[in-house]
């Protein structure tokens, strides 16, 4: 779904057949200038909807302006990132409802057993987590080291048993420990799980929990932002660029 503002109404287009180039250059500054408009507004919106939402989500939308030639100007979430999940995928759950897409750590840890298909993970007790909420990215990468869920031709080496016996001794300033995937007595949460070892015994804490995934309620409304913006902005937008354009071509 992408929100694409485009000069269909008819009596623009009328314009445009009669009066040539600067009709069509100020359709297609005017379609841009909404389309960041609506953007501007999309970003309102977040800031209401969501609660601290991250710098990742602020910067997700982008604006492709319209040109003469193709009167169209798109406004969307950027769906591709190289080492995170792509906001159109964690967003989407948002806007139109259903079961949010699993996170590409989430995928690792699926893709060697440890995570369960139809589960998505939430951080426990002993999860690291950044100032939105959100887990640590270096605790991430520990883990799916540890568990070898990285590719073996990926960017991340994946743990060696000696390195994870290293952890499990620890060091004279930290406590030695392990990860272990479960449901410790079978009571306790399915997850990520970490062996702490102390001079005298063990303790565990959760640090990624396992749940069923859920149906998320659509909370923002993006299309009715932008046809909002649109119905409000467009003709004032048009008028002005086309006296732009009529004094320029003086």
């Amino acid at each position: 779904m992408k929100v694409s503002i485009n000069s269909d109404l008819p009596q623009l287009q009328a314009r445009i057949e009669d009066m040539g180039k600067q009709v069509k250059f100020a359709a297609a500054v005017a379609l841009t200038r909404t389309a960041q408009k609506i953007k501007d507004a999309q970003l309102r919106e977040m800031r209401d909807v969501f609660e601290s939402p991250t710098p990742w989500t602020m910067s997700s939308l982008f604006v492709n302006p319209a040109t003469k030639d193709k009167l169209i100007a798109v406004v969307w979430l950027k769906d591709f990132a190289a080492k995170a999940t792509p906001a159109a995928k964690y967003l989407m759950p948002q806007i139109d409802g259903g079961p949010r897409s699993l996170k590409r750590f989430e995928k690792a840890l699926q893709s060697v057993g440890a995570l369960p298909a139809g589960y998505h993970v939430v951080p426990g007790e002993a999860a690291k987590l950044d100032a939105f909420g959100n887990m640590d990215r270096g605790q991430i990468v520990q883990i799916l080291s540890y568990f070898k869920a990285f590719p073996e031709a990926g960017y991340k080496a994946n743990m060696t048993d000696k390195r994870k016996a290293q952890l499990a001794r620890g060091t004279r300033s930290k406590q030695g420990f392990e990860y272990f995937v479960g449901r410790p007595g079978d009571r306790l949460p399915l997850g990520v799980w970490q062996r702490i070892r102390f001079a005298r015994g063990t303790a565990i804490k959760p640090v990624m929990i396992f749940v069923r995934s859920a149906q998320y309620k659509a909370i923002y409304d993006f299309q009715f932002v932008a046809k909002m913006v649109y119905t409000q902005e467009f003709k004032q937008e048009f008028d002005r660029a086309y006296a732009e354009a009529m004094r320029a071509a003086r």
